[in-house]
């Protein structure tokens, strides 16, 4: 029977009689054995073996992971089968850490906080200028590029964010506080400006002409666009420069991990056919916000 007493650079493990367990937290470890006793043939003694690791110390063998996603969100997040590119990204990232992966869905706002409140592991979607004390950041794994979006045939000139001001748009959910402090200024300006959590709306709202312009990542546009029949001719105006995020941990061997998986990951075969698999525009910027491990 094997059972860990104590964490750290320094495991301890109790093993009984009849049996031999290695502790599974290191690998190429030296083995210090203190018997507990008179005599090694006595039928019960115990031996305590203090584990003293010479490498990093850490796995995550058989280990869950509490994940912290934002709501349904295809093609990055689909509740109802579990996948999405993100959720896919995310799961291959904790397997390559030895670990499996457990979503909990919860509104983007409300991510971070659960973390600081000690629940779940690992905090997703967290932008490049979250800094909070205590907890420890990866690099960037996901880039999401925001558009403004106005059908062709309104023949809408939309070059600068200003031309916003009088037009009616429908933006997602915390969309003026994550765009920046102009687009913000220009969302409490305008008695035309709404967000909504629910992006089908967005596209379904433009097409019926209820909006001028929307305003969200350029992937969900095209998925929910593309399901439209038929869909209308559109104008995409790229006004905003790529937003990305990454992910918190209140353990920094996790977000060691993390970063160590993210980078063969980027690496392999896997990274460019999860993309072309659910149309993600190309994701190669991201690697590009993290120096090499």
């Amino acid at each position: 029977m094997l059972a860990h007493l104590g964490s750290g650079s320094c495991h301890i493990a109790k093993l009984s009689a009849g049996g031999l367990a290695i502790c599974g937290y290191c690998q190429l470890c030296s083995v210090i054995a203190v018997i507990s006793g008179t005599g090694i043939m006595r039928n019960r003694f115990v031996v305590i073996l203090l584990i003293f690791c010479t490498c990093p110390v850490f796995s995550l063998s058989a280990q869950a992971l509490q994940v912290l996603v934002g709501m349904n969100k295809p093609p990055y997040i689909q509740i109802e089968t579990a996948d999405g590119y993100e959720i896919e990204l995310l799961r291959a990232l904790v397997k390559r850490m030895g670990a499996t992966a457990e979503f909990t869905h919860v509104p983007n706002k409300r991510i971070q906080s659960l973390l600081q409140q000690n629940i779940g592991d690992m905090a997703t979607l967290q932008p490049l200028k979250a800094n909070e004390p205590g907890l420890y950041y990866s690099c960037p794994y996901i880039r999401y590029q925001n558009v403004v979006v106005s059908l062709e045939v309104q023949q809408l000139s939309i070059n600068s964010l200003s031309d916003l001001k009088n037009l009616s748009v429908l933006a997602f959910q915390n969309a003026s506080a994550a765009l920046g402090d102009e687009f913000r200024d220009i969302a409490k300006q305008s008695f035309k400006y709404r967000e909504t959590v629910e992006q089908r709306t967005q596209v379904e709202s433009l097409h019926k002409m209820r909006v001028q312009a929307v305003v969200m990542d350029i992937n969900i546009f095209y998925y929910h666009h593309d399901k439209i029949d038929p869909p209308q001719q559109v104008q995409v105006h790229p006004l905003f420069t790529p937003s990305y995020y990454r992910v918190a941990f209140r353990d920094k061997k996790l977000a060691d991990a993390f970063n160590q998986a993210l980078q063969q990951f980027w690496q392999s075969p896997e990274y460019q056919q999860l993309q072309q698999r659910y149309l993600i525009s190309d994701q190669s910027s991201v690697q590009a916000q993290c120096p090499v491990i």
